[in-house]
């Protein structure tokens, strides 16, 4: 017998389709049915049966269904030993990032440590993405640590801030606020703002909501990428919110950037709570810490 098939029930019982169930474990329907109808024959007893919402457990069904679920949970912890096992050999770590925060530490930089390891122990990156998916991914140890934008509320991570520093407001070099060492929100209340999508970027959920109301009330445009807020910005005339590297990398445009007193982005790196930190993991968090930076 196939265990592969017990994912099958459990999935075929919470889905009640077996087009759906199919699609979900990317098998066709019929191999599903094949599938439980071998398993039937095994144990001799019908497993499931036509209902008015389609398929449905029988009494026998539900008894191997919970079965199924028990077998999957120690199928899974059995891989989270071997894969701990397998990464206390090789003393690898891995580390997902946040989209954009390659900018607050470069990939040269976060990888330095593989040279310096006191331990022996390697560094592996995972490919960008937004923090939700970084966190989805530390949840489900698909990865050992996360660089995430701060703050990090998840309540299952531990988190040691790395990164702390003021937002940029980026303004054509002409306007009086170009003048400024610092900025307050106050100077620019009413302005057309251009920013970093809210729903993907933590540093944007940190402002957005405070600069749109009383007694600032912005007009905030949403964009994708930290480049449409520059561009944007510079062809129509607005104001963006920007952090510091852009407005180093853009320097000389018409534009320039002031720091803003009262609004701060950072980054910290992340693990799970019941996470024991072996000696190379401390290794990498002490590294990492060498290369903090706190502006403000």
């Amino acid at each position: 017998m196939d265990s592969k098939v017990f994912r099958y029930v459990v999935a075929l019982a919470e889905t009640s389709s077996y087009s759906q169930a199919a699609k979900e474990l990317y098998i066709t329907p019929q191999g599903l049915a094949n599938s439980i109808k071998r398993l039937e024959t095994s144990v001799g007893v019908p497993l499931f049966k036509a209902g008015r919402e389609g398929v449905a457990l029988t009494q026998y069904g539900r008894v191997v269904c919970e079965f199924a679920k028990g077998y999957e949970r120690e199928f899974r912890l059995m891989m989270d030993e071997i894969d701990k096992l397998k990464k206390t050999e090789s003393k690898t770590i891995s580390l997902s990032v946040s989209t954009g925060l390659f900018n607050d530490f470069s990939r040269e930089d976060i990888l330095g440590f593989n040279d310096c390891s006191k331990t022996g122990a390697k560094v592996e990156l995972g490919r960008t993405q937004p923090d939700h998916f970084c966190e989805e991914a530390l949840l489900n140890k698909a990865c050992d640590f996360a660089l995430l934008n701060s703050p990090v509320t998840n309540a299952s991570f531990l988190s040691i801030p790395l990164h702390k520093d003021m937002q940029f407001l980026w303004v054509p070099e002409d306007s009086p606020l170009a003048a400024k060492e610092e900025v307050e929100c106050a100077d620019f209340a009413g302005a057309d703002l251009v920013c970093l999508e809210r729903s993907e970027y933590v540093s944007t959920e940190a402002y957005a909501d405070m600069l749109r109301e009383p007694p600032y009330s912005c007009n905030l445009y949403f964009v994708d990428e930290m480049i449409e807020v520059l561009e944007i910005s510079m062809c129509r005339g607005a104001y963006g919110i920007v952090p510091r590297p852009h407005v180093l990398a853009f320097l000389g445009n018409g534009y320039v950037g002031v720091p803003i007193r009262d609004i701060t982005r950072g980054c910290s790196v992340a693990y799970r709570r019941d996470r024991e930190l072996s000696s190379w993991d401390e290794d990498f968090l002490a590294y990492l810490s060498t290369l903090a930076t706190f502006y403000c």
